[in-house]
C-alpha cells in the first residue's frame, strides 16, 4: 500500500510525542483497573485513555504527513507546537481526572475555568496551524506522492480541521449532548449518548478524516485524484449529516 511506503523519514518530534502517549495510554489503562472513581457515570480514567490514544494516532499521522511539506522551517515549527499543545491538553485532562474532576466544560471554579480556557486556546491555535499547512499543501506538486495521496492529504487535513472547530461549538454550550444533560446511557467504549444527540460523533468522524481519506487513497487501483475527491466529498457530507442528526437531539443508535 502506497500509504505505508515512507519515502520521507518520520518527524522525530511527533513520532516521539506519539510514542510517549502510547506509554501514557498503557499506564492509564492500568490505573483504570485500580481506581474505580467516576465522573458523569463512567470511570474517570476513560477520557484520558481516549485522548491518549487519539493524540498518539494524530501525532503518528502528522509525523508522516509533515515530511512531505517542502519547508523544513514549517516542519520544525509545526512539529514542536503540536507536541507542546497536545501535551498540555493531555496533562490538563489527566491531572483533572486524578483530582476527580471533569476537564471539559468545567467552569465550576476559577482554576477549572482557566484550565478549560487554556486547553481551548492551545487547540484552536494548533488547528489553525494545521489548517494553514493543509491550505499550503495545495501548492505542493506531486513528487514522491501520487496525485491520489497528495489530494488525500490536502482534503484529509482540511476536513479534519473543519470538524475540529466543531469543538468550539460544544465549548460554547458547555455540553456535548443535545436534548439531555451529559452522562447517562451510552455506547460501550466510545461513550456516545444513547438517549439524545451527541456532538462528539461528528467531531470524532471528522477528525479521523486525517487517516480515513489517505487510507482510501492507498487502496489498490487508486492513483488519480478524482476518486479521492469524490470519496472526500461523500465523507464530508456523511459527517455533516451526523452533526445535523445530533443537533436534532437524536442519538446515533
Amino acid at each position: 500500500m502506497s500509504y505505508l511506503r515512507f519515502t520521507q523519514p518520520l518527524n522525530p518530534v511527533l513520532l516521539n510525542t506519539g510514542l510517549l502517549h502510547v506509554i501514557l495510554l498503557l499506564i492509564l489503562i492500568v490505573a483504570s483497573a485500580f481506581d474505580q472513581r467516576q465522573v458523569l457515570g463512567i470511570n474517570l480514567w476513560v477520557k484520558p485513555i481516549k485522548f491518549a490514544l487519539s493524540i498518539a494516532i494524530y501525532c503518528f499521522t502528522w509525523a508522516w504527513i509533515i515530511g512531505y511539506y517542502p519547508s523544513p522551517a514549517v516542519q520544525r515549527s509545526f512539529a514542536w507546537f503540536t507536541a507542546v499543545a497536545l501535551s498540555f491538553e493531555m496533562v490538563a485532562i489527566t491531572s483533572q481526572a486524578a483530582l476527580g474532576r471533569a476537564s471539559h466544560f468545567n467552569v465550576s471554579t476559577p482554576y477549572n475555568s482557566i484550565i478549560f480556557a487554556l486547553m481551548g486556546v492551545f487547540i484552536v491555535l494548533q488547528t489553525l496551524f494545521a489548517m494553514y499547512v493543509g491550505i499550503m499543501f495545495f501548492s505542493v506538486v506531486p513528487g514522491a506522492l501520487s496525485p491520489a495521496m497528495l489530494w488525500a492529504i490536502r482534503l484529509g487535513i482540511i476536513t479534519a480541521c473543519i470538524f475540529a472547530f466543531q469543538g468550539g461549538y460544544m465549548a460554547s454550550k458547555l455540553s456535548h449532548t443535545v436534548g439531555a444533560t451529559d452522562g447517562g446511557a451510552a455506547l460501550p467504549l466510545l461513550n456516545w449518548s444513547r438517549k439524545a444527540g451527541d456532538l462528539r460523533v461528528a467531531h470524532f468522524m471528522g477528525l479521523h478524516a486525517l487517516q480515513t481519506i489517505p487510507l482510501f487513497a492507498a487502496l489498490p487501483g487508486i492513483s488519480s485524484a478524482a476518486p479521492v475527491i469524490w470519496f472526500s466529498g461523500g465523507y464530508f457530507l456523511f459527517t455533516s449529516a451526523l452533526f445535523y442528526q445530533a443537533l436534532q437531539g437524536r442519538p446515533l443508535f
